[in-house]
C-alpha cells in the first residue's frame, strides 16, 4: 500500500481510519469514489518476477460480501487484464486471472470459500511460483494447484487496487488493515 501513500491520505481525510481486528491495528475504509490507480512502471520498476507473494487483511462491508471484485488488477494500456486476483461473492471463490505464453486467458479458481465472504477480519496470502499457485486463508492452507506457464506482465499499463469487476473506477468498500505484495 506505500505506492498508494494511503498513510498520507489518510492524514489528509482522503480515506478514513477505522479500528482493526483489535485496538492496536489500524484500518482504512475505502470510499467507493477513491481511486487505487497508479502505473504498473511504478509499482514495479523492476517487473513482476515469476514468483510472488501477496497478502492482505481485510475486512468486507455488507454490500460487498456478495459482489464479485478485483483485490489486485494489472492491466495493459488498453485497460486488457494481464494478470487478476478476483474475490467472487456470487460462488465463494477467488479466482486468479492471467495470460499464458499460448496467448490464452487461464482462471485459476480457489473454490468454496464461504467461511471467507462475511463481515469478519481475514488474512489472505497467494504464493505464486513458476508452476503452481497455494492459496492461505487466515494462517490455513486451502489449495496448491498446478498452473500452465504466465506471460510476462507487460509494465506500460496500470496497477488497480479493490476495484468491482464489472466497473473498474468504482472501487469496492472494504477496510484494508494492511496490503503487501513481496515481489
Amino acid at each position: 500500500m506505500s505506492q498508494f501513500h494511503i498513510a498520507e491520505l489518510a492524514r489528509r481525510g482522503t480515506v478514513k481510519k477505522v479500528v482493526g481486528p483489535n485496538p492496536q491495528k489500524v484500518a482504512y475504509k475505502i470510499d467507493p469514489t477513491f481511486n487505487f490507480r497508479i502505473n504498473t512502471r511504478s509499482a514495479y520498476p523492476l517487473g513482476i518476477p515469476g514468483e510472488f507473494a501477496l497478502m492482505t487483511v481485510l475486512r468486507m462491508d455488507g454490500s460487498t460480501i456478495s459482489k464479485s471484485w478485483n483485490l489486485w488488477q494489472v492491466q495493459d494500456l488498453n485497460g486488457e487484464e494481464q494478470l487478476a486476483i478476483r474475490l467472487n461473492g456470487e460462488s465463494k471463490s477467488i479466482e486468479i486471472r492471467y495470460t499464458t505464453f499460448a496467448q490464452e486467458k487461464q482462471n485459476v479458481a480457489f473454490t468454496f470459500l464461504p467461511f471467507l465472504f462475511n463481515s469478519k477480519w481475514h488474512k489472505i496470502l497467494l504464493k505464486v511460483n513458476e508452476s503452481s499457485m497455494s492459496l492461505f486463508v487466515d494462517c490455513i492452507m486451502i489449495d496448491s494447484q498446478n498452473i500452465p506457464p504466465r506471460q510476462k506482465i507487460k509494465l506500460d499499463g496500470f496497477t488497480l487496487i479493490g476495484k468491482f469487476k464489472d466497473n473498474p473506477a468504482m472501487a469496492v468498500p472494504v477496510r484494508p488493515l494492511s496490503f503487501m505484495d513481496y515481489i
